[in-house]
């Protein structure tokens, strides 16, 4: 499978003439007709189980969940929902109990923006899908999801779809700070281009982590980085089209 970490952004792309969502598609057809992918595992940071266990869906369709309020009203003409993966995903559930994961199935959720925006994108036809949620446990544990959803995988045209803001400081709209490279985006790009996995692992413990404030504290990332069984990423596209939210795509090598 091919792990993938690509920032979705603010729900007004779907209305604003920003060359993030070209790029989502530009990148969707290039692993269309490389690998025909025939299903999508996606973790969301706004698909957050807080009582520690992973949520994977099991309902036959993973309907489109606008989970966005007080936006212009154009903005809920849009919405994407997917076929399930069923038997992936009880393959994925079965693994992950098996290696000790806290795991359970779910039925409540579906797509959240953070999943359908890109996939609407990337897969504008259609795609079947799988729905993880992330959790608040450790990033080894988040890792070691990763690397159960590559295993239960195999044999499958699968990609593994994280989203999420490297760099996600909503207050800085309201100051109308001028957009800009973050510390934390540099060092973290650096650090994926080098494969410093030792160095990755301990983000969290950096000044340039807390001044950032990354969305969902980045454990869709540490699950791809799991998935792919290495920190090294070939960085795709990286902006700033927004005061504080950076958006950052990153293909992680096999």
């Amino acid at each position: 499978m091919r792990s993938f970490f690509v920032s979705h952004g603010s729900p007004t792309i779907l209305v604003e003439n920003v060359k993030w969502k070209h790029f989502l598609s530009q990148l969707g057809e290039r692993i269309r007709n490389e690998m025909q992918p025939e299903v999508a595992i996606v973790l969301s940071p706004h698909f957050v189980s807080w009582d520690g266990f992973h949520l994977v869906e099991t309902q036959p369709s993973l309907n489109c969940i606008q989970d966005y309020y007080g936006f212009p009203q154009e903005l809920y003409r849009f919405c994407y929902s997917a076929e399930n993966d069923l038997d992936l995903a009880t393959s994925i559930l079965r693994l992950a109990k098996e290696s000790g994961l806290p795991v359970k199935e779910d039925s409540s959720w579906g797509l959240d923006h953070g999943a359908w925006i890109p996939l609407m994108y990337m897969f504008p036809d259609g795609i079947r899908a799988v729905a993880i949620s992330i959790t608040p446990g450790t990033v080894e544990e988040h890792i070691k999801l990763g690397e159960v959803i590559s295993k239960a995988s195999e044999g499958r045209r699968a990609i593994l779809l994280a989203t999420g803001s490297p760099t996600h400081r909503l207050d800085l709209m309201y100051f109308n700070v001028k957009p800009h490279r973050s510390k934390f985006d540099s060092l973290l790009i650096k650090l994926l281009e080098d494969g410093d996995m030792q160095s990755i692992l301990s983000l969290e413990s950096t000044p340039e982590w807390k001044a950032a404030q990354p969305e969902g504290m980045l454990r869709t990332l540490y699950t791809a980085i799991g998935a792919s069984n290495t920190g090294k990423a070939r960085v795709l596209a990286y902006d700033v089209p927004w005061p504080g939210v950076s958006m950052l795509a990153a293909e992680f090598e096999d």
